[in-house]
């Protein structure tokens, strides 16, 4: 514990230098030019999830986030620029909600196809995603840009599937064969990974059908864990179904 030396009163007190004003201005411009990349993104967002990208219009990005279209082109280029940048934040989105799972609790449970820690790894990574896909309060807007992108295979496609949907499946099926006690994937169990993840999309891209279904207005935090519980459930039900 440090020892706290207390000053005389007449001893002048010492404040520390306030940052040059240089360094103020930086980190100031740096703020400013991260929100204003941040305002951008979330408004090409919603233009591209609700119009796609043949009917989206710069224009209209750059007026829902509140700037020129000078601005819009000096971050990201052109309308393709931004499309892709899009693309790349939602991947970001997903790197960021899956980084609390240990890479190498998670390697090792996969090597030794060790049942039980591949389950729990399993329904950690279930839990992950329905808090990426139902858990936030911009999750719709996102994942309507993703639903589209499906459907008509944009310029982001190529991101979204080898940075993403590729290897998400892969893991789940490496987790699913786990769990059964395999090193490797059969068919089997890269088919189960695809349900477990068409299982949870219906909670984005089919949210109002969902929500109207079960009668929530929302998902707030009970109905959260009501599908995090879903998700648990899922996770344990993959036991079995694989021809050993």
């Amino acid at each position: 514990m440090l020892n706290k030396t207390m000053a005389s009163p007449s001893t002048p007190s010492i404040k520390p230098a306030a940052p040059a004003r240089g360094a103020r201005e930086t980190r100031s411009g740096y703020a400013k030019g991260e929100g204003t990349r941040r305002a951008i993104l979330a408004a090409a967002l919603a233009e591209f999830g609700e119009h796609g990208f043949a009917n989206a219009t710069t224009r209209r990005i750059a007026q829902a986030a509140g700037v020129t279209l000078p601005s819009l082109a000096y971050y990201f280029g052109n309308k393709e620029g931004v499309y892709l940048a899009c693309a790349t934040e939602i991947v970001d989105r997903y790197v960021r909600q899956m980084a609390t799972i240990s890479a190498v609790d998670l390697t090792g449970a996969l090597a030794r196809a060790d049942s039980a820690a591949c389950r729990d790894h399993l329904k950690q990574l279930l839990r992950h995603l329905v808090q990426l896909l139902a858990g936030s309060d911009d999750a719709l807007t996102w994942t309507t840009f993703v639903a589209r992108e499906l459907r008509e295979q944009g310029p982001a496609f190529t991101i979204l599937y080898e940075r993403l949907w590729e290897p998400g499946a892969r893991l789940l099926a490496r987790l699913i064969a786990g769990v059964r006690g395999a090193t490797t994937v059969r068919d089997a169990d890269t088919i189960d990974a695809l349900l477990l993840i068409s299982s949870l999309v219906a909670f984005y891209t089919g949210r109002v059908v969902s929500l109207r279904t079960l009668g929530w207005d929302k998902i707030g935090d009970n109905e959260l864990e009501a599908l995090f519980a879903a998700a648990d459930r899922l996770a344990d039900g993959v036991s079995g179904g694989a021809d050993s």
